[in-house]
């Protein structure tokens, strides 16, 4: 007697295969059936097969949805902080990583991420070392380019590129705030649009490609020309907080910020 065909609806199977990303073996021990069987209904019932791209990937994975602003805050961290890139040219997956000693840094990378992906976070040394495996809505990180990020979301991308790369800090009993960085292209949209909100700041060059400094007593050369920008101002710096602090994702940075606020104001 012919063995009974073994019958799964369709809207169920796409589902588990495409947008689960589970496997055939996977699906077959979750629906009672061999994997060969789940393999002939994807084709029966017109299900399209995985490229071996997104074959290959294990973990669920979805779709950019945060929005403008969130996607400026996210070009600005990734400039700060992040190295991007895809494993080959043909490949589906986008893979974010990150090498810091700041467990706020890390922090902020699961906030943004785990939500679309899978994150894993190792330690080695007081060394924290992340990975984040993302999908291709995530492309627009590859680059390190921000000129599509809108007059809106400015204020986002700064306040990313400040979580990354920025310092309040209170000197001699006064709120300051500092970015040193290579990336002058950056730091100088940051002044022009400081310069629109009427925010005095001072941007100049504190190093040269090549120059001589020591960290920790060892000796090494600096990669590139370094800039600092800085806002000293109390006038100014209240209304560069203000701008950007309801943006903030770094536990230390809104820490900061907030006191040097509390420091402007009990000063006026």
């Amino acid at each position: 007697m012919a063995q009974r065909k073994i019958s799964i609806d369709r809207k169920l199977l796409k589902e588990l295969y495409l947008r689960k990303s589970l496997s055939t073996r996977r699906i077959g021990a979750l629906l009672n059936c061999s994997w060969s069987t789940i393999r002939n209904r994807i084709s029966e019932l017109g299900i399209p097969l995985k490229n071996p791209s997104q074959a290959r990937m294990r973990y669920q994975k979805y779709d950019f949805a945060g929005g403008e602003l969130l996607r400026a805050y996210m070009i600005g961290f990734r400039i700060g902080d992040l190295n991007v890139y895809k494993t080959s040219e043909k490949s589906e997956l986008i893979v974010v990583r990150c090498h810091t000693t700041q467990k706020e840094q890390v922090d902020v990378i699961k906030k943004l991420f785990q939500k679309f992906g899978k994150v894993t976070i190792s330690v080695r040394n007081g060394h924290f070392h992340a990975n984040c495996f993302l999908n291709q809505t995530f492309h627009f990180l590859i680059p390190k380019d921000f000129s599509d990020v809108s007059r809106k979301g400015f204020p986002a991308f700064v306040a990313g590129y400040t979580d990354a790369e920025g310092n309040f800090i209170l000197n001699q009993n006064r709120a300051r705030f500092k970015i040193d960085s290579y990336d002058f292209h950056v730091l100088n949209s940051i002044t022009e649009w400081l310069h629109v909100k009427g925010i005095q700041y001072k941007l100049r060059q504190i190093a040269r490609k090549g120059d001589l400094q020591y960290i920790r007593g060892v000796k090494s050369k600096y990669n590139g020309d370094l800039w600092r920008l800085n806002i000293n101002q109390a006038k100014s710096l209240k209304k560069f907080i203000t701008k950007i602090i309801p943006f903030l994702k770094h536990r230390k940075r809104i820490k900061d910020a907030r006191i040097s606020l509390e420091n402007i104001i009990s000063r006026e």
